[in-house]
């Protein structure tokens, strides 16, 4: 799941400073139909949003490490906090 937000992330970077969103997500020629999906689901999101994500998710996986905390709840307040 974090390599999919990451990837949201990096569709709204290129997209504010103009780059080839192919290359700036290391597409194959056979996958640069995921480029429109990966637009699409990244309009739900702003830049600093999906920021906060993948922070929280880094911070999860090294409570979960640790032992804080299980992964599914964790997983589970990241969606709901953001993807309400």
């Amino acid at each position: 799941m974090y390599n999919h937000f990451k990837k949201l992330y990096i569709v709204k970077l290129s997209e504010k400073y103009g780059k080839d969103l192919a290359s700036s997500l290391n597409l194959k020629p056979n996958q640069t139909f995921l480029i429109n999906k990966y637009k699409t689901q990244a309009k739900y999101f702003s830049q600093k949003d999906l920021r906060n994500i993948l922070d929280d998710m880094i911070s999860l996986d090294m409570n979960y490490k640790i032992g804080l905390i299980d992964v599914n709840v964790g997983v589970e307040t990241i969606l709901c906090n953001y993807c309400s």
